[in-house]
């Protein structure tokens, strides 16, 4: 067996999530398909316990790390704005609305997928009250973003058709028809 890394199994937990909710996700699957035995997990995390909050970490800090990444801040709202669009595009949207759904379950995961939403609406409200320039219209312009996002997640978790590039140029359309 190949020895496997944190970053896999935090990988591989994000695809069974996507595939079969946080219902689906224990220590005999991840190891199933991660190919390795029990005993290389628990070498990892020690138990269930610390491997969730590593694995919550791992998902808070992706956004930082990708947008640190990409010089997010470095060429101005317009540039940040598409940027942050693009990130958004890339997300792991059945994994994260599992996430959502496993948060509603459990306070630990609450509190990350709090940190996380928090965390989005204070980045995308940056660039948008750079592009729009009034601060109470970028509030309500990015929670309504950050709904569309949810919705999206939502519908695809589910099975329903969601067009996100559309939603995302429609949203993009109206933060700049507003400056």
């Amino acid at each position: 067996m190949a020895a496997v890394t944190r970053a896999q199994y935090f990988q591989a937990t994000l695809d069974i999530l996507a595939a079969d909710g946080f219902t689906g996700l224990n220590v005999g699957r991840l190891c199933r398909d991660l190919g390795v035995t029990s005993g290389s997990f628990y070498h990892h995390f020690g138990g269930w316990a610390a491997f969730v909050d590593e694995l919550l970490v791992f998902w808070e800090n992706r956004q930082v790390v990708l947008l640190a990444a990409g010089d997010f801040g470095a060429a101005g709202p317009s540039a940040d704005f598409a940027a942050l669009m693009d990130l958004t595009l890339g997300l792991h949207h059945k994994a994260e609305a599992a996430i959502r759904a496993w948060a509603a379950n459990d306070e630990t995961v609450r509190s990350a997928q709090k940190r996380v939403d928090d965390a989005r609406l204070r980045t995308v409200g940056r660039a948008v009250k750079g592009v729009v320039g009034d601060a109470r219209l970028a509030r309500t312009l990015t929670a309504l973003g950050l709904a569309m996002l949810i919705g999206h997640q939502q519908l695809v978790a589910s099975g329903e058709p969601s067009d996100l590039g559309a939603l995302l140029a429609e949203y993009t359309w109206l933060v700049h028809s507003r400056a």
